[in-house]
């Protein structure tokens, strides 16, 4: 009796715990319809966008309060500038992560990684606006970027979605998402030093923070586009799954 009497709530509980993981996979789906769509040799608007906590970062220009008054968790940016507060004033640090951080260029980037795969292997040419009527739009969402200072160097870790949508039938044809974790050591070699493998390492919080604004950008730009171009890999395995003709 006492098992049958708990039977229906159990049985609620377990289709409850059902449905919350197939919502949690439908999040994450990756979908691929690119035979079904005349996508090759096509025209497409690409577009980027943020959501609006893709950053979500308290940094302050002025020295930061303090957190001891409370238990609270210290925001990201917060602790990548004490991390260098050693050497460079945390005041200064702030003001220039604040005007490193840039959502939408950060998307543009992570967006550019992207269309160099779907311009490649899909061969879909640009086009400037909806005026030209495009049948096809690539849209790419930067959902989280955030530093992650460690006693090995700074990380990027990096949130991006792509899809590809039939602007005639507002039909997904393509879309994945990537989190990736990007030691931003490895981007300074490749934008601003060529051949510099060697100073791979110099890339802590405070060697990040001491470069100029401008320089700060560039890198943290370099790992948006870096895990765009990981959802352009994707893109390729998927294009290279799709039947041949005469096959």
């Amino acid at each position: 009796m006492y098992c049958l009497y708990h039977l229906p709530q159990a049985l609620e509980m377990h289709l409850c715990l059902l449905v919350t993981f197939a919502l949690f996979l439908a999040s994450c789906g990756h979908t691929n319809r690119l035979s079904e769509y005349p996508i090759f040799n096509n025209l497409a608007l690409y577009e980027t966008r943020v959501l609006p906590k893709a950053i979500d970062a308290d940094v302050w220009i002025a020295p930061p309060p303090s957190d001891t008054a409370r238990p609270t968790t210290v925001s990201w940016a917060l602790e990548i500038v004490r991390a260098a507060g050693e050497i460079i004033a945390e005041a200064e640090a702030s003001r220039k992560l604040q005007e490193a951080l840039v959502p939408e260029e950060l998307a543009a980037a992570a967006g550019r990684g992207f269309q160099k795969a779907a311009e490649t292997y899909l061969r879909l040419q640009p086009v400037r606006s909806l005026q030209a009527d495009p049948p096809f739009l690539v849209e790419t969402i930067l959902e989280e970027f955030r530093l992650a200072s460690s006693p090995t160097g700074v990380r990027a870790q990096v949130a991006v979605r792509s899809r590809i949508l039939h602007r005639p039938s507002a039909e997904v044809v393509w879309e994945n998402s990537t989190r990736e974790t990007i030691p931003l050591q490895r981007t300074m070699a490749a934008v601003l030093v060529p051949g510099g493998a060697t100073v791979a390492s110099i890339f802590n919080a405070t060697r990040l923070l001491s470069l100029e604004v401008t320089e700060i950008r560039r890198i943290l730009e370099y790992a948006a586009q870096n895990a765009g171009e990981k959802l352009g890999e994707s893109l390729r395995k998927d294009v290279a799954k799709l039947p041949r003709k005469g096959e």
